[in-house]
């Protein structure tokens, strides 16, 4: 049996569903023969999609130290977008990604995003509805997620997943916002309201989530934990939280902070390249 060491989780290569995508760079010494140099390489698993149909799980993307910050690992990730699409699978996901490789992904998936016509109208609908007044004021903020049509033409076309699409989506509005300081305020309500439904889940309305006691090493009656039903939008998504209702304001609060600063990153960056 052949293994392949990637990380620290070995590949059995004989498995036909794994795939692996080698950058190889040649270059003529100067006695005038071909060197082929390995710069990086992409491990992706292929699992089946009913009916007919299949989705590409990139495993891991390793740039060798030497060729990193160049540009490379962002061209296997779109190698592999290519692939996706030239091949029509389901959709292109990320196994566990690190939070640089996930910030690459989402300037390489805005900057795709920002050309694929069929979703502008939506976007602009969201950008207008924000801009409408002062969100803060209104007992029910709303979500401004993006409509089934759209979420379906960026999968399909695109070959991003639901999940990451999301995660574009509040990109993209910010990026609609002109000026953007005008309108900060409600576009981070809007972001905090969203996660307070996603990650606490308590009093939401949302179907499929539940909140359960957890032990932990705080104890049982300090930590909880918040999963979805198979039939939610994130199954298995598990975040615990300290019970305390301050805590909870606290903890919330610089998860809302941090997404901020990754979408003021991304979209900095979505007119250069990104890597």
């Amino acid at each position: 049996m052949l293994y392949f060491l990637l990380g620290s989780s070995p590949i059995e290569v004989t498995d036909p569903n794994w795939e692996l995508y080698l950058l190889i760079q040649k270059k003529i010494d100067l006695q005038g023969d071909e060197q082929s140099l390995l710069l990086g390489l992409a491990a992706a698993y292929r699992f089946y999609h009913y009916p007919q149909s299949s989705r590409l799980r990139i495993s891991q993307i390793l740039v060798l130290p030497p060729y990193q910050h160049q540009g490379y690992g962002r061209y296997l990730l779109e190698v592999l977008y290519d692939v996706a699409v030239s091949e029509d699978v389901y959709d292109l996901t990320i196994e566990e990604p690190l939070d640089y490789l996930q910030h690459v992904r989402t300037c390489v998936d805005i900057q795709r995003l920002l050309v694929f016509q069929p979703i502008q109208q939506a976007v602009n609908e969201a950008v207008s509805h924000l801009k409408q007044g002062k969100l803060s004021k209104k007992t029910e903020i709303p979500r401004l997620i993006p409509p089934r049509s759209a979420i379906e033409n960026v999968r399909e076309s695109l070959k991003i997943n639901k999940k990451q699409f999301l995660r574009c989506w509040e990109v993209l509005i910010y990026i609609g916002l002109d000026p953007v300081d005008k309108y900060m305020d409600d576009f981070v309500r809007i972001i905090s309201n969203r996660m307070r439904e996603d990650i606490i889940g308590i009093d939401s309305g949302t179907d499929g989530k539940q909140v359960i006691p957890v032990e932990s090493e705080y104890g049982e009656e300090m930590s909880f934990a918040m999963y979805k039903s198979q039939s939610g939008e994130a199954a298995g998504t598990v975040q615990i939280i300290d019970e305390n209702q301050a805590n909870q304001e606290e903890q919330l609060q610089k998860l809302v902070d941090e997404r901020v600063r990754e979408i003021k990153l991304v979209a900095e960056k979505v007119a250069p390249p990104c890597v």
